[in-house]
């Protein structure tokens, strides 16, 4: 995906749309990568649903589009059958993790909400969302490549 920024920036402006038109963090970050590298992300909405707001809505726990980015790598290297490998998922969920942390420098969702105010939370929040999608799809794309 790397070799086309453009439609690696139409995938994250996608994830941004549905943030700002009534998805949450998580289910915006998952449909919108599944759905950017072809499939259908309808499910993948529903699966994150619960992990908005920092799981829940509780703000006390991870940013929900580090969720959402979680769960997309879930639905295209996860596991389905119980003892085998899981190493690049969860090779992947780290680096997407350590992506997140050098970025925003923490990955708790209260303390990102805190640090922008009310008044600049959803812009911020939705730049958020839009670079982690970036950063996941780079995450996918090392895979893909073999890196």
């Amino acid at each position: 995906m790397r070799q086309n920024n453009g439609q690696i920036r139409e995938v994250s402006l996608g994830a941004g749309q549905y943030f700002g038109n009534g998805f949450h963090c998580a289910e915006a970050v998952a449909r919108s990568v599944i759905e950017g590298l072809g499939e259908d992300g309808t499910s993948a909405a529903a699966h994150a649903t619960a992990f908005g707001g920092g799981f829940g809505k509780s703000f006390d726990e991870a940013c929900g589009a580090l969720s959402g980015a979680l769960i997309a790598i879930g639905h295209f290297h996860g596991r389905s059958e119980p003892g085998a490998d899981w190493e690049v998922p969860a090779r992947m969920g780290a680096m997407v993790r350590d992506a997140f942390l050098r970025r925003w420098g923490t990955t708790h969702c209260r303390t990102l909400r805190d640090r922008f105010g009310e008044e600049r939370q959803m812009d911020e929040c939705r730049r958020i969302v839009e670079e982690t999608v970036l950063d996941l799809l780079d995450v996918l794309e090392d895979e893909k490549a073999g890196r």
